[in-house]
């Protein structure tokens, strides 16, 4: 009954959704399309548009470099996700998406995906290391997964910074910018847009693309930040959407200190308040979408009628045995994997030996602050437990040296008075002198403090060793869980390269003919065609024009079967074997013992006893 109920709840929904209803109909197209690598990269078009269509509202973030892009992302997502280096400037496109499992997802110019911790998203958009360099020659974008509000209706994509063209003018990617629904174009207060960004705003003015105009960085504006808008306003504010002034780098900090002032100075609620206005604006995002899959089905068609021109079958044994034998592309893929290979191995390794120089209960709260999988519910009690120690020993010290001083300040007095210590003198004396009797009175508080603290350290002390031997065991088997992680990693990357290639032997077979995209030239008829002609989303009559027009040049293409002969298989070889990873490195297990943790302090100040 109640997968019923959630079936009847779908139907209403698609029916009452015309978005909806168009994407329900693109999916079986996407799979017709899936078994022919001829189409591939038409094929990848369409199922970005379906991705889009499907998702959230995506906000593109672009504008030059130092701008304040990131620092912007970083303060709507209240935490400083990605690195906001001045040095080196985002350098992937990177989508942020909700998730509930935090990683990153590197998606390839080929096509593969690798799937990495949070905290290697640095690796991916502003490392310079090698290995990072290499990574990134063969990256097409990244995708940030993390638990957030506001990506529950909104995706942000970070970009990288508009680039300058030989005659001064600014370049974006027209791809990326086909893909979003919403763009923020930012800019640092008191520097006006340049001519290169108005040339390319009037370019997308022209389209149909209005920017919502973010002025950031308010909090360092001398001028009257107001005059400034107007100014840039009477500029290009008829090729804007809106424009808002905000400072990031107040609310970011806003965020970390819990400081609502901050927060209100940085303007920051105005920009959430555009942000949820725009996910909420189904319409436009629908029409978005019907414009994106008109330009798609035109440029369907042209590949659909180049088919006959050039033998089907010679194109797409061309296209697959690129993928298969040729040396030069298989040289690119082996660096790629070689440098995910080496990321993976490095960070075995230091799982391996992350105990290594443990020693001491310091150094283990040290290590479980700065490793993210050696942390959960029973780590985390143990911690409290063990920093409770420690701040009971230090309070113990302080009062243990206030209490030597006052001692030593007695002493001096009683020796003045009697010529003589106290250790040797008569304390009844103590108290019948003003100035020892308070001495005296402030030396017995401190001691009772000190004997105090001194129940409270072997309280948490009892705790801490009580836990020690059961906790070490508990660590050691979490980063044994990392290790696997990694090998599991690893053999995903064995197992996709093989995958590959069983991938481009089937396309071979099922390139002997064309079926697939004869389907698609039916299903787009019978299906897709009825359905945007019919009346249930607003076009326009040029839009109904090129829809029907577009439609029936594909139909009209005939499709002769071609025979395909098979190649020979590739013999692929794993790059590594987990039993490789586990004669390199071994994982040396956390071993302390109780004198290990246990703090040297010392003993509790005898009492004088009149």
């Amino acid at each position: 009954m109640i997968e019923q109920q959630k079936d009847v709840q779908f139907k209403t929904n698609v029916s009452s959704n015309p978005l909806s209803q168009l994407i329900e109909r693109m999916k079986p197209l996407h799979v017709l399309l899936s078994q022919n690598t001829y189409v591939k990269d038409t094929t990848k078009r369409l199922k970005c548009i379906i991705d889009d269509a499907s998702s959230q509202t995506m906000i593109l973030v672009m504008g030059k470099e130092r701008v304040g892009k990131t620092t912007l992302i970083n303060a709507l997502l209240n935490r400083e996700l990605l690195s906001a280096s001045s040095e080196y400037p985002t350098a992937a496109n990177t989508f942020i998406r909700y998730g509930e499992q935090e990683c990153v997802k590197a998606v390839f110019l080929d096509g593969m995906i690798a799937t990495f911790d949070i905290g290697k998203v640095e690796l991916f958009t502003t490392s310079d290391t090698f290995c990072a360099q290499i990574i990134r020659e063969y990256l097409d974008y990244i995708e940030v997964y993390i638990k957030h509000d506001l990506l529950k209706t909104t995706t942000i994509v970070d970009t990288i910074a508009l680039e300058a063209t030989a005659n001064h003018s600014a370049y974006f990617s027209e791809t990326l910018l086909d893909r979003v629904d919403e763009v923020f174009w930012v800019i640092r207060s008191g520097s006006m847009a340049t001519e290169a960004e108005l040339m390319l705003l009037e370019k997308y003015s022209s389209r149909g693309i209005k920017p919502h105009f973010i002025i950031n960085g308010i909090d360092h504006y001398e001028g009257n930040i107001l005059d400034f808008m107007q100014s840039e306003n009477e500029r290009y504010g008829n090729h804007a959407a809106s424009m808002l002034a905000v400072s990031a780098a107040l609310a970011l900090e806003g965020s970390k200190m819990k400081d609502s002032q901050l927060i209100v100075h940085s303007q920051y609620d105005e920009l959430h308040k555009l942000i949820e206005e725009l996910a909420n604006d189904y319409s436009k995002k629908t029409h978005h979408i019907v414009e994106r899959f008109i330009d798609w089905l035109q440029r369907f068609r042209k590949e659909v009628e180049y088919i006959p021109q050039r033998e089907p079958y010679l194109s797409a044994v061309e296209s697959i045995s690129k993928y298969a034998d040729n040396e030069e592309f298989e040289f690119t893929r082996q660096q790629r994997d070689m440098a995910l290979l080496t990321a993976y191995e490095e960070e075995y390794e230091h799982v391996c030996n992350i105990f290594k120089s443990v020693e001491t209960l310091y150094q283990l709260l040290q290590t479980l602050t700065s490793e993210l999988y050696l942390r959960d519910e029973t780590v985390e009690e143990f911690e409290y437990a063990a920093l409770s120690y420690q701040q009971a020993v230090r309070e113990y010290r302080k009062l243990h040296v206030e209490c030597m001083q006052v001692y030593g300040l007695l002493d001096q007095q009683y020796r003045k008075l009697f010529g003589k210590g106290i250790e040797k003198g008569n304390l009844q004396q103590l108290n019948e002198n003003a100035i020892t009797k308070r001495h005296k009175s402030t030396l017995d508080d401190l001691q009772r403090k000190c004997e105090e603290q001194f129940n409270m350290i072997k309280y948490h002390e009892s705790i801490v060793i009580a836990n020690l031997y059961s906790i070490q065991n508990h660590l050691t088997e979490l980063a044994q869980k990392r290790l696997q992680g990694i090998i599991r990693q690893v053999t995903e990357l064995n197992i996709q390269r093989k995958r590959e290639v069983k991938a481009a032997n089937a396309y071979v077979n099922k390139l002997a003919e064309f079926s697939c995209i004869e389907e698609a030239q039916y299903f787009i008829k019978d299906a897709i065609k009825p359905y945007l002609l019919g009346g249930s989303i607003e076009l326009t009559e040029e839009q109904r024009a090129t829809i029907e027009n577009t439609i029936e040049c594909i139909i009209a293409v005939e499709l002769s079967q071609k025979e395909v002969a098979l190649p020979s298989e590739e013999n692929e070889q794993d790059i590594m074997l987990q039993q490789e990873f586990e004669m390199n490195y071994t994982l040396r297990p956390l071993k302390l013992i109780e004198t290990d943790v246990i703090s040297d302090i010392p003993e509790l100040p005898v009492p004088l006893v009149l």
